[in-house]
């Protein structure tokens, strides 16, 4: 498959002009025009590149790309990944907040489906677009049976702070960096709110609050959505795929 029939439909599909984000989502570096394989990693760190081309991969979508809002100098560590990018002939693609938001293929929307919720619309509006999900449950669940099911998925270092209801039929996710709306899940009425990142100054105030909140780790929560968006490049255009697992711990 060709680079820009590729970058052209993940375009359009992912709606990344709907955004406003501080990642310039897409075709961040341009690499070989022929696609053979795919590779998704969630940041786009010298080891997932250097990875990739021992892997033999042309195409590399990422959550977090090296171009942000600012210009930075491709000098340092910043040329040394331009430079394995360009040397490998690998195109790498990045897809920030379209690939939370996407109730297909997104961070939260797989989540939720993995914990057993059926996917109910998007969540927490961030410039006039939903970038997280809300979940549904067939049927109510403890709060331990919830967060026992989260740590499965995300990792043994998952935290719950549940303070909450003792029976827990809908979720508000945003993976990430998403504790700033939690507010925002408990004033829908959430009986619990998910996210990546745990932050000092809520502990509280979800203790005094009554609320359930989950926290599965930045980078655990964000390798839902590249490995969901390559298995669908993989079942659509028949194009392989590997994921590149380099966790932060954090």
């Amino acid at each position: 498959m060709k680079a820009q029939s590729l970058v052209a439909h993940l375009n359009d599909y992912l709606r990344l002009s709907d955004f406003v984000d501080g990642s310039r989502n897409g075709l961040q570096v341009q690499g070989n025009d022929d696609i053979q394989k795919v590779g998704a990693a969630v940041d786009a760190c010298l080891e997932s590149i250097v990875i990739a081309a021992q892997r033999g991969i042309d195409f590399l979508i990422v959550h977090h790309g090296l171009l942000w809002e600012k210009n930075e100098p491709i000098v340092g560590a910043h040329y040394a990944r331009v430079k394995q990018l360009l040397d490998a002939g690998i195109n790498l693609y990045a897809a920030h907040l379209p690939l939370d938001a996407h109730l297909e293929v997104g961070n939260n929307a797989v989540i939720i489906r993995k914990l057993g919720f059926e996917v109910d619309g998007g969540f927490g509006k961030y410039h006039g677009v939903m970038i997280g999900a809300r979940g549904r449950a067939a049927s109510p669940l403890s709060p331990n049976k919830l967060l026992s099911d989260a740590t499965q998925l995300f990792g043994k270092e998952t935290r719950g702070d549940m303070f909450g209801v003792d029976k827990i039929s809908t979720l508000a996710v945003c993976s990430g960096a998403g504790a700033s709306l939690l507010p925002e899940s408990q004033a829908a009425g959430f009986d619990c709110f998910i996210t990546g990142e745990p932050r000092h100054s809520f502990f509280h105030y979800c203790k005094e609050h009554r609320l359930n909140v989950i926290y599965g780790g930045h980078y655990a929560t964000e390798t839902f959505g590249v490995i969901a968006l390559a298995e669908y490049i993989q079942e659509k255009f028949a194009l392989p795929f590997e994921f590149i697992d380099v966790p932060s711990g954090m």
